[in-house]
């Protein structure tokens, strides 16, 4: 099998501009006779799969009516807890009530962050009315805790893995220390904190991570903190180090559980691109479950099995290459890539490593890491090593769409979320569709495969329209189409030919007609655009 580079066809947009790429292999033929077998077995499961999907999609609302119940039960507990505390003239008891009758409001599970610590006992020594509603209030949300990992997992079993992960997140916000849980998120316990099983290894072996500097031995932070580094079995000053490390090839290596950083930058420019693109990896986990699982696995999963976040060897990390200079980044690519020069970054199929170079024009924007990531994350799915072809023949769109949309990934806080219907990628596609009236049918969009898509005069409008189609169908009704996107996309990126060549359409996975995926995407652009823009006028009459 031969791998082939092709030349990107580039796409500007805004202050970025990502040239799509991409190494294709190409197969061995086949009889005809076998293909057409396999064809037709194909198609025979399309159509199973399809009317198995219809019947869940009108399930869902079923166990979405269930939810709405359980929670309208548990906020009505709630609200009688606040009762008693008002009648008690326990007021610190009401605001807390409150308090949390307002984050269920506005909760969203993909966004909520898990502490470290375990959480302590309520003291005995407190005034007893006070312990009396702490206690009441903490059994309430261990209870809806349990109700609802009880929920998730018959929605599991129902086929809906997003919307049943979403409740185990919820379940970790009612109850961060519920150890079912916590080891479905990849957590083990570590004295009074919870962490990954790779953190627990690290500090089993006396290490410690470090926000400038990375994974030290214990007993060399002082000396770090102080300017000296360890290089090649001996000290030597920071400035003496850096002389080293100018040469990409002694370049910093920077391992952490998921990724390995390389850099000539510096070595806490490498630590912060690795501590970023941790937590988006667990975030592009949670969010993309189902890619990652197959129904049987996470049925073993929410019985106990390994969790996904753990690592499965020490040769598992996803390698990055940061460049100190625009010029080595195109010194090193220029060969492979004749037009590297129109990018900011590129993952290449064929050495599996992402190439990025420091901007000191655009600090701090993130957005070509995690476009560029999105793709590395998926592509490198399991332990197999074989190339493979994604979006030649159709669905491309979906393939560039995902990638755009996760670059709305931000962090505030300790929230991470992706989505911001306000980012300049779902702006420009409601733009793009309402002012412009530009919209391919989604039928012929998906019928595009990645030479066709990336060699379209109107490249840059089908990117937005890509970006806005898959906020669509990660958001619509709460993420009613999320499960068949990412089925999709598990299809597309298979390691089998015969499932990657043969991706269901989203008519067939969603039950829904392509004219019928138009008229609602076109709606929902609409009345989301139509929201966005009532907030902002309210938040200007209120200034």
């Amino acid at each position: 099998m031969s791998v082939q580079h092709r030349q990107p066809v580039p796409f500007k947009y805004g202050s970025a501009s990502p040239v799509k790429k991409q190494v294709v292999c190409t197969g061995r033929p086949g009889g005809h006779c076998r293909q057409f077998r396999i064809l037709l077995t194909v198609v025979l499961m399309m159509l199973m799969s399809n009317q198995a999907f219809a019947q869940n999609s009108r399930a869902l609302e079923i166990y979405q009516k269930q939810y709405v119940a359980l929670q309208a039960d548990f906020q009505g507990k709630l609200k009688q807890l606040a009762l008693s505390c008002q009648q008690d003239q326990q007021f610190d008891g009401v605001q807390a009530v409150a308090q949390l009758l307002k984050e269920l409001q506005e909760f969203d599970p993909q966004a909520n962050s898990l502490p470290r610590s375990v959480r302590p006992e309520i003291p005995l020594n407190l005034p007893a009315a006070e312990r009396a509603w702490r206690l009441k209030l903490r059994n309430l949300q261990e209870e809806q805790a349990n109700d609802l990992f009880v929920f998730s997992r018959k929605v599991l079993h129902a086929g809906f893995p997003s919307y049943a992960y979403d409740r185990i997140l919820e379940t970790a916000f009612h109850n961060p220390d519920h150890r079912s849980v916590r080891l479905i998120l990849g957590y083990v316990r570590n004295g009074d904190e919870w962490a990954t099983p790779f953190e627990k290894e690290m500090h089993d072996r006396k290490q410690q991570w470090h926000p400038e500097y990375g994974w030290l031995p214990a007993s060399h932070i002082t000396r770090y903190e102080k300017g000296e580094r360890y290089v090649n079995g001996r000290w030597k000053s920071a400035a003496q180090e850096a002389e080293i490390r100018r040469d990409f090839r002694n370049a910093w290596e920077i391992k952490t559980e998921h990724f390995l950083i390389k850099t000539n930058h510096s070595l806490e420019m490498g630590v912060q691109l690795a501590t970023e693109m941790e937590d988006f990896y667990r975030q592009f986990h949670q969010l993309f479950v189902g890619f990652f699982n197959t129904p049987e696995q996470l049925n073993k999963l929410f019985e106990g099995a390994r969790n996904p976040f753990q690592r499965r060897n020490n040769n598992t990390q996803h390698v990055m290459h940061y460049y100190s200079t625009r010029e080595e980044y195109l010194q090193r690519l220029q060969k492979e890539i004749p037009q590297i020069a129109l990018t900011h970054g590129i993952y290449l199929f064929g050495d599996r490593i992402s190439h990025f170079y420091h901007r000191p024009d655009a600090e701090g924007d993130l957005g070509t890491l995690y476009h560029e990531a999105t793709h590395q994350l998926f592509y490198e799915t399991g332990l197999i090593r074989k190339s493979r072809q994604v979006g030649e023949k159709n669905h491309f769109w979906a393939i560039e769409g995902i990638a755009c949309y996760m670059e709305s990934f931000e962090k505030k806080g300790n929230v991470f979320r992706a989505g911001n219907p306000n980012h300049i990628r779902f702006n420009a596609a409601r733009y793009r569709l309402l002012e412009d009236n530009y919209y391919i049918p989604l039928e012929t969009f998906a019928a595009m495969g990645r030479n066709a898509f990336q060699n379209s005069p109107n490249i840059s409008p089908n990117y937005s329209q890509a970006s806005g189609l898959s906020h669509f169908f990660m958001h619509f009704k709460g993420g009613e189409y999320r499960d068949a996107f990412i089925n999709q996309m598990t299809q597309l990126y298979s390691l089998n030919s015969r499932i990657s060549n043969n991706a269901q359409t989203l008519e067939e996975l969603t039950g829904v007609s392509y004219a019928e995926l138009d008229r609602q995407y076109k709606t929902y652009s609409a009345t989301l655009q139509k929201a966005l823009d009532e907030r902002t006028l309210s938040l200007q009459t209120n200034k």
